[in-house]
């Protein structure tokens, strides 16, 4: 078992099965499968996958000094780093994604469209 947890491949294989979840968004994206509200569909998603592998990340700790295995916590680095890439792709398709629609409805509650009058008018 602890030969098996140092082997150079198995990582290579984590860090395959951690790109999962990207490449199947994407072939979501790419065929049409992502629903009515897409951008909401992307950011719950890569929102779920980051708690999936924060939490992984955190039972690999919990997992190695219940089990007296030092070998599983070279893979939680890797696990770690996949929540952040997920975390942050969460965070830019709420703030590239959703940004325009957030400023364009800001801007109609503001009363600041074209039908506003030029008194009310703000610059969004």
């Amino acid at each position: 078992m602890k030969a098996m947890l140092k082997g150079r491949w198995l990582k290579v294989l984590l860090f395959l099965v951690c790109l999962l979840p990207l490449l199947a968004l994407a072939w979501r994206a790419l065929n049409g499968g992502l629903g009515a509200n897409p951008i909401e569909f992307i950011t719950h998603t890569t929102g779920d996958w980051t708690r999936i592998f924060l939490v992984l990340t955190l039972s690999i700790t919990l997992a190695r000094k219940l089990l007296r295995l030092p070998e599983p916590i070279g893979f939680r680095r890797m696990i770690g780093l996949f929540a952040f890439f997920y975390g942050f792709l969460h965070f830019s398709a709420w703030i590239g994604l959703d940004s325009f629609s957030i400023s364009q409805r800001c801007c109609t509650m503001c009363g600041s469209g074209p039908s506003a009058p030029p008194v009310l008018r703000v610059s969004c």
